[in-house]
């Protein structure tokens, strides 16, 4: 795997404190000095002009956590998931929460237990002083629409315009990125999503010395039918794709050679997977917990299941690991950490980050391993079938709220 690096050793760069939780109207980024509790909530109202703003139009905003001593120069950009909102009406219902509106944002985002995230040096020793820039979810379509009129719905107006986003907050750092040494793009669920899609935006915005790879958490949402044999996932985003106007806002290599009416297939992983060109590393649960309600539409959490619905649950891992193939067959350099526990989002997570393993390596173990190109250690790891793995936590799974971690996929369900 080969990783360009930079040779000047960066510029320390002195930080101010920031006493506000929330700063509205400032020109340039702010964010968190480290030593402080909490990370403050940036707001972007400048952007508005620019078009980019929330499903209700309110601005976008991010978290800006400094980096510090040798991470200095040294980035993590996290897309924050959230699912998508599949049709207008829904896309309304979507604007009154936190996940369509800024109004609603939290005034300070914690990175205790935050797994990949977290600047605690002793649980996540290399990445623990990079810079975070977290780029909270108001678009309902992983950063990636790009609508010029608004929808009315029942007499209020909504936004699609992701993509513009994602500009702006880019544009907004554009100074700071100038002088980048390393950078990962990351996200999970659709934020795991946009990092498929947007795997290759940020490079022509760093120095060419710079260092840069892509960690995708559980975005591999794949094309497959209900146990029943039913379309669900593909016309849901079929339709979301052609709603949000998302066909600027994917991996334009995707579209140009896919034909006009196919090109819906570049909002899915599998198919866009083969034009990144980046250095990737693909985190994804081969039991995903979202997409065996989302798409498989199975109505249990294994092992508490009938005895036909065990029967669907396990001929899943193969129907998941044909649809995986693109990976699994593409680049020996692109890195693997695809696991058989119950699990979603396992970045951002503790338990799931430092405490799952395959092969006796956990997660950030093997992510550290694939990044320095470790020799001796493995850089991708491939699970064996469930329930074979002794590292997925019972605990893990007793512990995940299933009506919160389904809501998008019993909405489509119940569409």
């Amino acid at each position: 795997m080969a990783f360009t690096t930079n040779t000047n050793g960066g510029v320390q760069r002195a930080v101010l404190a920031v006493t506000l939780s929330i700063v509205c109207g400032l020109h340039g980024p702010v964010g968190r000095v480290a030593g402080d509790t909490a990370v403050p909530l940036t707001l972007m109202p400048d952007a508005v002009e620019k078009g980019a703003v929330c499903l209700d139009g309110s601005p976008p905003g991010y978290y800006w956590k400094h980096g510090r001593d040798a991470g200095a120069n040294k980035w993590i950009v996290h897309q924050e998931g959230g699912g998508w909102c599949r049709n207008e009406e829904n896309c309304l219902e979507r604007s009154r929460t936190r996940l369509g509106s800024s109004k609603l944002f939290p005034a300070n985002m914690s990175l205790a237990s935050r797994g990949f995230l977290n600047d605690d040096c002793s649980r996540n020793p290399v990445f623990c002083d990079f810079n975070l820039l977290y780029m909270p979810y108001c678009d309902g379509g992983s950063f990636s629409g790009n609508r010029d009129e608004a929808i009315t719905v029942n007499g209020t107006k909504i936004y699609m315009r992701g993509k513009r986003i994602l500009d702006a907050i880019f544009d907004e750092f554009a100074s700071e990125f100038n002088k980048a040494e390393e950078m990962i793009l990351t996200g999970c669920s659709a934020g795991g999503l946009a990092t498929y899609l947007h795997a290759d935006y940020p490079v022509p915005r760093l120095p060419k010395s710079a260092k840069y790879a892509v960690l995708a958490d559980a975005g591999y949402f794949i094309d497959a039918l209900t146990m029943n044999g039913k379309q669900l996932i593909r016309p849901t985003m079929q339709y979301i794709y052609h709603m949000q106007n998302a066909s600027g806002g994917v991996n334009q290599k995707c579209i140009a050679t896919t034909p006009a009416e196919d090109q819906w297939k570049c909002y899915f992983a599998q198919y866009t997977f083969p034009h990144i060109e980046s250095p990737f590393f693909a985190l994804q649960s081969q039991y995903d917990t979202w997409q065996l309600r989302g798409i498989l539409s199975l109505p249990c959490v294994p092992p508490n299941c009938t005895q036909q619905q065990m029967v669907v649950f396990n001929n899943w891992r193969q129907t998941f690991l044909e649809a995986f193939q693109p990976v699994m067959n593409g680049s020996q350099a692109t890195g693997i950490f695809a696991d058989s526990c119950l699990a979603h989002c396992q970045t951002v997570a503790e338990l799931y980050w430092n405490g799952f393993a395959v092969g006796g390596q956990t997660i950030r173990e093997t992510f550290t391993a694939w990044y320095l190109n470790t020799a001796g250690k493995e850089h991708r790891e491939i699970d064996c079938a469930y329930p074979c793995n002794t590292h997925c936590k019972p605990q893990a799974a007793d512990s995940i709220d299933w009506r919160e971690q389904s809501v998008v996929a019993e909405d489509i369900l119940h569409d």
